[in-house]
């Protein structure tokens, strides 16, 4: 690991954003989500739902044509598999939310997760601006400082996520702190021989040890949670509460999961890139664009998509 940039670290700030309407059923998990950093699970599918939305997404997945990104790393794969392109809008998302960054809600990223038979745990990691990747900030607010509560992961699994299946954890109450630095200069993850196939760290290539501000930290035991969700539900969390997954002990089950991640519509999103690497591929973002999914967009900085590939809106319909 080569020096950490020198660079200084905002007071950590965990807020509800002031305009936002939380309604009365969700109060209880919003307050829990204020002081945790992730609430769930929540239900968005019944199983079967879920059986038959992972069955028709894995046949999508098979045909890239009209991916946004011609690579191997599974990013915004809304933009052509039909059933992510609705699932990102969904209502109870939404409501949600709403509830934590106001009104007015942009979709900046999906990521697709499988776990298979014997994969490794994720290791602990923390994320605020996403420089962990290439050193270069992915998210940048404009109306506010750093708040934890800028970018929010909605985590959905499609198969049973217990702990022998990779099911996610969580470091209580980790978001007011600076446990990670992702702006810490590390070879790890960003240099040219990179080979995502044959990365031998529980984060995809990465070393998060490397970002440890304390290279001696580990969470207490009584602060730790192990999620463990059936297939339809979601956890809600912000990326900077330090999460990480079980390992997949089975042998023959993989857990397939999405993450969608949204900001409010003030934040700009890959700010003066017209393309970024990460995990060992690049990203051209020439047709790129954020999905509005609730709200009003009153600001210029951002390329906003209406339709995915196929030209189909986004936006939820019952099916």
């Amino acid at each position: 690991m080569t020096t950490e940039i020198d660079q200084p670290r905002p007071t950590p700030a965990a807020q509800i954003a002031n305009n936002a309407v939380v309604p009365d059923d969700i109060k209880a998990d919003i307050k829990q989500f204020g002081i945790d950093g992730f609430t769930g699970p929540i239900k968005l599918y019944e199983p079967e739902e879920a059986a038959a939305l992972i069955r028709e997404i894995r046949i999508n997945n098979q045909d890239s044509s009209k991916a946004l990104y011609q690579n191997s790393v599974n990013y915004d794969r809304h933009f052509d598999i039909p059933e992510l392109s609705r699932h990102v809008t969904h209502p109870t998302i939404i409501k949600y939310l709403t509830a934590i960054l106001g009104p007015d809600v942009l979709n900046w990223r999906t990521e697709w997760f499988p776990k298979f038979p014997g994969a490794k745990a994720t290791e602990w990691h923390q994320v605020r601006d996403y420089s962990y990747a290439n050193g270069k900030p992915q998210l940048l607010p404009t109306e506010s400082e750093w708040n934890a509560f800028i970018d929010i992961t909605v985590w959905t699994t499609f198969t049973p996520a217990t702990r022998d299946r990779a099911c996610m954890k969580f470091v209580k109450g980790s978001q007011r702190e600076w446990i990670f630095d992702e702006h810490t200069a590390t070879d790890a993850g960003r240099s040219a021989d990179y080979d995502v196939a044959h990365a031998n760290t529980g984060f995809f290539g990465y070393d998060f040890a490397d970002f440890k501000i304390d290279p001696k930290w580990e969470p207490r035991s009584e602060d730790v949670v192990e999620l463990e969700m059936q297939p339809g539900e979601a956890v809600i969390f912000t990326a900077s509460c330090v999460h990480g997954s079980t390992p997949n002990l089975t042998e023959r089950e993989t857990r397939f999961a999405i993450a969608s991640r949204y900001v409010p519509t003030h934040v700009r999103v890959y700010p003066g890139q017209d393309s970024f690497s990460a995990h060992g591929a690049t990203f051209d973002l020439a047709d790129y664009g954020s999905v509005l999914v609730a709200g009003e967009n009153r600001y210029d900085h951002n390329r906003i998509r209406t339709e995915n590939n196929h030209g189909t809106p986004f936006g939820w319909t019952q099916s």
